[in-house]
């Protein structure tokens, strides 16, 4: 959208110029999810007095002493991380004009705070899409004293209205800032960022503060992807644990409770009276000066001083070292079952956000097949991949803009630019995964199983050299009979098969070319006729005598 006069962007200003409900909504509901993921606020937004059932100076306590939940939710987000060592994807620019592209190349390789464009859409993106799915990036362009351009987050808070299509923004209005005592409202449209300054009833634009720029969209997307059916406001992908994870919160605050009150065993014993008042506190007229009123005994403890304990009357037993005094220790059932529910919320809202228990390291030691492994993955590679086209369409669109920033010449509306993540994750360590090969191997999995946890296993070991494992992956395509041990070759195709399984690592010391697969196989069949011996079959020679 484009207004075409200033008084256009006026209009637009004056209708939207107070706060909606929706926004207000979507403010609270960003001040919840960052009490829930990063712990801001976190006693104020989310901890109040359980009714009917909490009185003021627990719900007091249990506020002052709780903590936040943030760790939990590092500990379900830590799998997002897997999308950033992904391999494979490609990047293409096309950009004829050489000393254009390096330019290009060069701002976006730091592009702010020392990151590259894709390192600051990974690590910011994907925390405001779930703490302020309604916020926006914005990318700021500037040509005083000296070009930039540079991806910026704007907060829900300090927006006062926007108009989305989908992820992208007809136009925006931020939140007003004061500056000598006047109201300046700044709109931003697919062509124009103007600044207006409120004076009364009268609307005055900046014109060192307005500009014409060169984006060709209004530069801003919105945080999140994700809408309810029929609904504009955005919403977080963890939304379907945000329930469960006040719960969490809530049970968390009891526990912390639990154990300031009843952490500290509390020590008992016998009452024993004061020997010089007899228990009346008096002596004569005045105070008892030795147990000062009180009518027990109250002294320190010392290796010299004896509790009397008087002799049992009628059926009462005498008291002994067990009875006469101890220590009052907390209800560990207790303790331990609110332990246990916050490990199951946990594990729920682990599951429910990725769909799959895979990855969760708990004491089951029920194994599973290589088959079921796979199963199990899908459901969070499938997440993983929900990440990945969040954090790439960012990427390609900011992308573009910047790009119609320098190319003066591009059609802005034109792609040039192809951005497709890689979606072969690294999800465990090559241990694990060497382990499960193997395993499969004995199971006599399937070929197309082998073949994935093969690749799996050398894509984890190799996540760090990407020449060592483009060769590793290539050798997996030239070894003969990969997946079959030596004894079960040698069985089932015979001793020169055998020997062409050996004796392959003997040839792949020697090459040095990796580019040709087919090559590569033709050149160790002429190399091994050279080497395979021919063993020659023993008849069994029966003898009479």
């Amino acid at each position: 959208m484009i207004f075409q006069t200033n008084q256009e962007a006026i209009d637009a200003l004056k209708k939207h110029e107070n706060l909606t409900q929706d926004v207000l909504k979507m403010r609270n509901d960003s001040k919840e999810l960052k009490a829930l993921v990063n712990g801001e606020g976190f006693i104020e937004e989310l901890l109040e007095k359980i009714e009917f059932i909490e009185s003021d100076k627990k719900a007091k306590a249990r506020m002052k002493f709780s903590r936040s939940i943030q760790d939990t939710y590092a500990r379900i987000f830590q799998p997002i991380e897997n999308i950033y060592y992904a391999t494979g994807g490609i990047k293409e620019y096309e950009i004829e004009n050489e000393e254009l592209k390096t330019k290009f190349l060069t701002k976006i390789a730091n592009i702010r705070d020392g990151k590259t464009l894709s390192e600051w859409v990974q690590n910011k993106g994907i925390q405001i899409f779930n703490t302020d799915p309604n916020g926006l990036i914005f990318l700021e362009y500037t040509t005083k004293d000296e070009f930039d351009v540079y991806p910026t987050y704007k907060s829900i808070n300090s927006i006062r209205y926007y108009e989305s299509k989908g992820q992208q923004v007809e136009f925006v209005i931020f939140e007003p800032f004061i500056k000598n005592e006047k109201y300046h409202f700044r709109i931003v449209d697919d062509l124009w960022d103007r600044t207006f300054i409120k004076d009364g009833t009268e609307w005055i634009i900046q014109l060192d503060l307005s500009f014409e720029h060169p984006f060709g969209d209004c530069p801003a997307l919105v945080c999140s992807n994700i809408s309810h059916v029929g609904g504009k406001e955005k919403l977080p992908a963890i939304n379907n644990i945000v329930g469960i994870s006040k719960e969490l919160a809530r049970d968390q605050s009891i526990l912390t409770l639990y154990k300031i009150f009843k952490g500290l065993p509390l020590f008992w014993k016998v009452v024993q009276m004061c020997g010089d008042c007899g228990g009346s506190g008096q002596s004569g007229d005045d105070k008892c000066g030795t147990c000062n009123g009180h009518g027990k005994y109250i002294g320190k403890n010392d290796v010299t001083d004896v509790i009397e304990v008087p002799l049992p009357e009628g059926e009462e037993k005498l008291l002994t070292g067990d009875n006469i005094g101890g220590y009052l220790s907390p209800d560990l059932e207790t303790w331990t079952k609110l332990e246990e529910t916050i490990d199951k919320l946990e594990e729920k809202m682990y599951k429910s956000h990725w769909g799959t228990s895979f990855g969760i390291r708990t004491n089951n030691n029920v194994e599973k097949t290589a088959t079921e492994i796979v199963f199990d993955k899908q459901p969070f590679e499938n997440q993983l991949n929900k990440y990945a086209d969040f954090v790439e369409y960012i990427e390609w669109k900011l992308s573009e803009w910047i790009l119609n920033i320098y190319d003066t010449q591009k059609d802005p509306k034109q792609s040039a630019i192809t951005i497709n993540l890689g979606r072969r994750y690294v999800i465990e360590s090559y241990d694990i995964l060497l382990e499960r090969y193997e395993l499969a191997v004995k199971a006599q999995c399937n070929n197309i199983i082998l073949d994935k946890l093969f690749e799996e296993y050398l894509f984890s070991k190799f996540r760090n050299n990407p020449i060592d494992l483009q060769i590793c992956l290539i050798k997996a395509k030239c070894e003969p009979y990969l997946h079959t041990t030596l004894d079960n070759t040698v069985l089932i195709f015979g001793n020169i098969e055998a020997q062409r399984k050996v004796l392959f690592q003997e040839f792949w010391i020697g090459v040095t070319d990796y580019s040709d697969v087919d090559k590569i196989k033709k050149e160790f069949e002429v190399w091994f006729e050279g080497k395979k011996i021919i063993v020659p079959i023993i008849k069994e020679v029966k003898t009479t005598i």
